[in-house]
C-alpha cells in the first residue's frame, strides 16, 4: 500500500503537468506580459520538479537503497539501480539546479527563462515521472 503522501505528490505532479502544458499555449510576448501567468508557472514548474524528487526519494527509500546526500543524488541512485538511463540522469540533474533557482536565485530569472523552462522541459519531467513509476509498478510498489 503506498504512502498516502507518495500518492499525494504523484497527484500533484500531474495537476502541475497540466498546468505547465497550458502556460505553453501561450506565445513568448503574451506569456511574459502576464504577472499571473509568469507566477504560476513557476510554482507550478517548482511543484513539478519537487515531486518528481520526492517520489524518487520514496522509491529510494522504499527499496532500502543507499540514502542520497543531496537532490542530485537522488538522481544518480535511481540511475545506479537501473530506474533512470544516463540521459534520464543528465535531464534528472538540469531539474535539480532549475528548482534550485526557482527556490534560491528567483530574483534573478526572467520571465523568459520561465518560459523556455515550461517549453522544454514539460516533456521530461513527464518522462522522467513515468519511468520511475513503471519502475515502482515492476516492482509491485503501488505509486
Amino acid at each position: 500500500m503506498p504512502s498516502p503522501g507518495v500518492k499525494a505528490r504523484v497527484d500533484r505532479f500531474w495537476r502541475a503537468v497540466k498546468r505547465l502544458e497550458y502556460f505553453k499555449s501561450y506565445s513568448r510576448g503574451e506569456f511574459t506580459s502576464n504577472e499571473d501567468l509568469i507566477d504560476s508557472c513557476e510554482r507550478n514548474l517548482q511543484v513539478a520538479i519537487e515531486a518528481l524528487i520526492d517520489v524518487g526519494e520514496a522509491l529510494i527509500s522504499n527499496l532500502d537503497w543507499r540514502t542520497p546526500k543531496s537532490y542530485r543524488e537522488v538522481g544518480v541512485i535511481l540511475k545506479e539501480n537501473m530506474v533512470l538511463a544516463d540521459n534520464n540522469l543528465k535531464h534528472f540533474v538540469e531539474l535539480v539546479k532549475i528548482r534550485n533557482i526557482l527556490i534560491h536565485n528567483y530574483v534573478y530569472i526572467s520571465p523568459e527563462r520561465v518560459y523556455e523552462f515550461a517549453k522544454k522541459y514539460t516533456t521530461i519531467l513527464t518522462a522522467l515521472m513515468e519511468k520511475i513509476i513503471n519502475f515502482m509498478n515492476s516492482m509491485g510498489i503501488d505509486p
